[in-house]
């Protein structure tokens, strides 16, 4: 592909407007409007704000049709002349041409940009709830277009930028709002090199930016960013705004899957994704070809929005993307031009959508039902490839086994047919909007293969809170690692984490054309029971046991004291002071998403992290498995635990609290959490733990989280906490009792624990000779599936 067609090729959805048309066409403003209300065939607009846009390549089609009269033909110009030859030989038309410089401008700088990368801490003060209200935005979500379309600019047009840098450092001040009119305007005229409909401008004029928005730091503070930068961004948005399952973006785990897929195969000239989200997908690809000439990349999504995300991720990484807009589902309408189709699609499609309808397309593999759409999408998919082209497709998990006539005669098609190369299963609550768990279909063109590799992942990633479950790194890089040594034969690594296994077409027959992996492969492991595993949980529950008694003893005797001395009765609070929170302690909000995020997290490192999950009975326990390294724990010194503190979860379900022990001192706690720290001389922090937890409380702290976007309790909100404070010695007597009642339920509870335990192992030895002895899919050490 030449430079002279990547250029045609980027220009070819440029949107312009009715006064850019008549500079182009060499005609006054008033015959566009003219030709516009007397031809029925003039292009139809796309309405952004109070401006109309034109597609370039279809308003060149129509002046195509119209030559220029003799009266106002120029001298250079031949007769003939139409004005769509015109605009193909006007100046401004190569000045609109020039999304290439754009590309190689950020690419020339990108080795010492990379160098003076700003570190975690910039993007943390970029995401700090103060700037939403410097800049007069009611929510993050509604703050967060400015940096976005700031680091749009910072590396999309690094000249634009630069311009946006003199205009704030030359003279005096310039006002906050015409910094963001002329932010706006920039990032809008780039946007419409793909053809996306503007919308920047807008979206900045909604903010009314205080006295103390300072447009000079924000672009200072921006300048900083890499270019991963800007997904961090689009995540924190995700966040707040609470998008959807359909609009939510790919987990990052999962696009470095994908795009770790297509780079394992042969280059990609041509990449596509049907349903963009945030253009993720295509972004990692781009990235990770490296120095090979950028691909050309097509997308279609099925409103504007989408296709604006998409666009800006991918011209920061030196990408001007083919873009379309589809009104109902890509099916539907004509196919995109990818020449001969697409070398590569990845996409993440709605789980489980039903738009009902099928339309006349020719389904290769059969007319998929009305009432799900999974596999119109999956055929969809395959019908946009070239010969030889290949795909990776996220699917609900319901696709893979669902028993519908026509879905399971379409993947008894498409198995026979030989297009599906690998299903990947992934665990549930990985993507968010959603607990449904999910595989990755790996799709090729038509081949006589014989056999589906499976890889079970299921037992992968960890939950971060109740409702969000991560993958870290290294697991994702095993299961690519047993997809390289399933397609090319060789012996596959053993992780009882992921298991992988090659299943004959043959066998798939007789599973009912099943493509879940784990219909294929075992995840558990034969296990042998011994007297000595036994006699261990004996002894383990015994532990226990003395534990609990002992507990048992102190706490009844500290609530045998408190009747005799006449303190268990309800009474006024006489002499109890009405405070608030911030007149007790400090309140400080855990590390954004930017310093710490369980990609950090390792249970070989060293220093414990605090989440949310960790929060039992008004105790830390569990924190095993959240570590990072004593380099990370340095960096992030001031969110470290001590003795006596208390950990309040702040999002999702907010409310409960926990007094840090001992045990936990020294540890890191997560950005989901409030540390209330620094007590004043008179406070018992026991008594404050107490007094969190009554039903008042929580439902006080409950109400306030809910006035959010995303249930969250804010630093400043937490801190108006009413709380009412009796002397000293009342509140070591309360604190005392209830803490030890505390101390004396998690005892229990560790009795109960250990007492399954011991079942479990009693129960294997007295019955191991009745299980099943081992199939051929299952290995006796390490239940590993893929020998």
């Amino acid at each position: 592909m030449t430079s002279e067609d990547s250029s045609e090729q980027n220009t070819e959805g440029r949107l312009v407007s009715r006064a850019e048309i008549a500079a182009l066409a060499g005609v006054r403003r008033s015959a566009i409007t003219n030709w516009e209300r007397r031809h029925a065939d003039f292009p139809t607009a796309r309405r952004a704000g109070e401006q109309d846009y034109y597609r370039l390549s279809d308003i060149v089609r129509w002046l195509d049709t119209r030559q220029v009269s003799e009266r106002d033909r120029r001298e250079s110009e031949p007769e003939g002349v139409t004005y769509g030859d015109r605009v193909r030989a006007s100046p401004s038309q190569r000045q609109l041409s020039s999304p290439g410089d754009y590309t190689r401008l950020a690419a020339s700088e990108a080795d010492s940009v990379r160098a003076r990368s700003l570190s975690g801490e910039t993007l943390a003060v970029l995401l700090e709830p103060s700037m939403a209200r410097r800049w007069g935005a009611r929510s993050l979500a509604g703050y967060l277009p400015l940096p976005i379309c700031l680091t749009f600019l910072r590396w999309a047009a690094p000249e634009k930028y630069g311009s946006l840098q003199r205009l704030v450092g030359a003279g005096p001040p310039v006002p906050p709002m015409r910094f963001l009119e002329q932010a706006g305007l920039e990032a809008d005229r780039l946007l419409r090199t793909p053809g996306v409909v503007p919308a920047m401008r807008g979206a900045l004029q909604r903010l009314a930016p205080g006295p103390d928005a300072d447009p000079a730091q924000m672009l200072s503070l921006v300048a900083g960013l890499d270019r991963e930068s800007f997904r961090d961004l689009l995540d924190t948005f995700a966040q707040d705004a609470a998008l959807s399952s359909r609009q939510a973006f790919t987990p990052k785990a999962v696009v470095d899957l994908l795009s770790e897929f297509s780079s394992a195969n042969s280059p990609a000239l041509r990449i596509h994704d049907p349903y963009p989200r945030g253009g993720e997908l295509l972004t990692a690809v781009v990235a990770a070809m490296g120095d090979s000439p950028p691909p050309m990349v097509f997308a279609k999504a099925p409103n504007d929005s989408m296709l604006r995300m998409t666009a800006m991720n991918l011209m920061i990484h030196g990408v001007v993307p083919q873009l379309d807009t589809d009104a109902e589902v890509p099916w539907l309408t004509t196919a995109p031009d990818h020449g001969a189709g697409a070398d590569y699609v990845l996409t993440n499609p709605p789980f489980n959508a039903v738009s009902g309808k099928t339309g006349t397309t020719d389904w290769r593999y059969g007319t998929p039902p009305p009432s799900n759409d999974n596999f119109a999408w999956l055929q969809h998919v395959l019908s946009s490839l070239r010969p030889g082209g290949r795909a990776a497709v996220v699917m609900a998990d319901n696709a893979a086994v669902s028993d519908q006539p026509k879905e399971r005669a379409i993947r008894q098609a498409m198995v026979e047919d030989g297009v599906v190369e690998c299903v990947v299963a992934l665990p549930s609550h990985l993507f968010r909007g959603t607990t449904v768990s999910a595989c990755v279909w790996f799709l090729a063109t038509p081949s006589a293969r014989t056999e589906v590799h499976f890889i079970n992942a299921r037992r992968a990633g960890g939950m971060v809170s109740r409702t969000r479950r991560e993958l870290q790194s290294d697991e994702m890089r095993l299961v690519q690692q047993i997809y390289r040594s399933l397609r090319d034969g060789n012996t596959v690594p053993e992780d009882e984490r992921v298991l992988g296994k090659s299943v004959s077409v043959r066998e798939i027959k007789k599973r009912g054309y099943s493509l879940s992996p784990v219909d294929y492969i075992s995840v558990g492991t034969h296990a042998v029971g011994t007297p000595e595993d036994v006699a261990a949980s004996r002894e383990e529950l015994f532990r226990a046991q003395d534990t609990a008694q002992s507990l048992d003893a102190a706490t009844n005797s500290l609530w045998e004291q408190g009747t005799d001395s006449g303190h268990m009765r309800q009474r006024p609070a006489q002499g109890w002071l009405q405070l608030l929170l911030r007149d007790l302690c400090k309140v400080q909000a855990g590390p954004s998403p930017s310093l710490l995020n369980p990609k950090m997290f390792s249970p070989d490192e060293q220093i414990p992290v605090v989440l949310p999950k960790h929060l039992r009975h008004r105790r830390v326990s569990g924190v095993e498995e959240s570590r990072v390294s004593y380099q990370d724990a340095r960096r992030l010194e001031r969110f470290r635990v001590r003795e006596g503190d208390i950990l309040c979860t702040r999002t999702g379900t907010v409310g409960p609290s926990a007094l840090v022990g001992a045990a936990e001192a020294g540890s890191l706690y997560s950005g989901n959490l409030l540390r209330l720290h620094s007590f004043a001389c008179g406070v018992d922090p026991r008594f404050v733990l107490a007094f969190l937890s009554l039903p008042e409380t929580q439902a006080w702290i409950k109400e306030r989280a809910e006035m959010t976007i995303v249930a969250s309790i804010k630093t400043k909100a937490m801190e108006q906490l009413p709380v009412l404070l009796p002397p000293l010695d009342e509140q070591r007597r309360i604190g005392e009792l209830l803490c030890a009642l505390d101390s004396q339920i998690v005892a229990h509870h560790q009795v109960v624990t250990a007492a399954e335990h011991a079942h479990g192992e009693l129960a294997i030895l007295l019955m191991g000779e009745a299980l099943p002895s081992p199939g051929p899919d299952r290995d006796t050490s390490k239940g590993h599936a893929g020998e």
